[in-house]
């Protein structure tokens, strides 16, 4: 018989290269921090902001009690879907490698899942946060970033405006801003840009703008560019790569660390209790009549948008 539920063994070795192993360019993490939770489906608290910025009358006289203030909350919910991919380790392909490259053999399968896991993941949130209907608010730019001439596009003060307009609607900063591969490429190339970072320093040489830079420029906490591609055709088919995040650019506010009493722009939920699924390797037994032994990896997770507000969005910067 072929190995069910129990028979799997989690393997830790193999784990932890799953754990340690980052797929190139993938930063669904860090867009959406993972808040762990103990129920497959719950609510989470979305607090009043008009509370949180209003100011309360704090003079106490003496021999009086605290004035008391109230806290208005309302709740949104959470569903973590279960996502799992296995791949065979074959008879034939055990006993074709050496014995002292058997654990890479292993390691390969391992990092393999992983990537394929992070890019479905990276995809579900590529969708949700390029699409305008899920920001507080998002606009096209007048002129596209393409031609990085000084007075032809205004990058500089497109990014501002994106940046004022969720602080003056929230009274929240933008701490991180997340672009695509496609509008860093020019954006970092601009005329505005680099004199404004360069000024005359090392004129007639090739001079672009860093990431680090960029940072500092807007005076955000992160700095993350979406350089992930995906191949749109079926299986079988030629190879068609598209990019992920598009010529899109997001600025939004997210605390240093998650946490459910925090406003952030967006949580990934993580159903995270002992005998879940949580990234852990699952290896089920060799199986005679397949003459392999499955590799699996899973999770349960939702990741949502749990405040719109906080996130503003530009959109086709390179394709207006």
């Amino acid at each position: 018989m072929g190995a069910t539920g129990r028979d799997l063994h989690v393997d830790i070795a193999l784990s932890n290269v799953a754990m340690n192993y980052r797929p190139m360019g993938m930063i669904a993490d860090l867009i959406a921090p993972i808040v762990p939770v103990q129920n497959q489906s719950n609510a989470y608290t979305v607090w009043s902001q008009a509370d949180a910025l209003r100011t309360e009358d704090d003079k106490r006289a003496p021999g009086t009690e605290a004035n008391k203030i109230a806290r208005s909350v309302s709740s949104g919910t959470y569903f973590a879907d279960n996502y799992a991919l296995k791949v065979d380790l074959t008879i034939e392909d055990r006993e074709n490698m050496d014995a002292a490259f058997i654990g890479q053999l292993r390691n390969g399968r391992a990092e393999f899942l992983k990537s394929k896991i992070a890019l479905n993941w990276e995809k579900r949130l590529a969708d949700q946060v390029t699409s305008g209907s899920n920001v507080g608010s998002y606009s096209t730019i007048t002129s596209d970033w393409i031609e990085h001439r000084a007075g032809y596009s205004d990058p500089i003060g497109d990014c501002q405006t994106a940046m004022e307009n969720v602080q003056d609607a929230t009274g929240f900063k933008p701490n991180r801003c997340l672009m695509g591969e496609l509008a860093w490429r020019h954006l970092r190339k601009h005329e505005d840009v680099i004199d404004i970072l360069y000024g005359t320093s090392g004129q007639g040489n090739v001079r672009y703008a860093s990431r680090e830079q960029f940072k500092a420029l807007f005076e955000i906490d992160e700095f993350l560019v979406g350089s992930t591609y995906y191949n749109t055709a079926e299986e079988g088919q030629t190879l068609s790569l598209s990019p992920l995040w598009l010529d899109y650019v997001l600025f939004y506010y997210a605390p240093s660390r998650p946490s459910m009493d925090d406003p952030s722009f967006m949580y990934s939920f993580r159903w995270n209790k002992p005998g879940l699924p949580n990234m852990q390797i699952e290896v089920h037994p060799f199986d005679v009549k397949t003459k392999s032994e499955e590799i699996e990896l899973g999770y349960y997770q939702d990741e949502k948008i749990t405040s719109s507000v906080l996130g503003f969005l530009l959109t086709h910067v390179t394709s207006v």
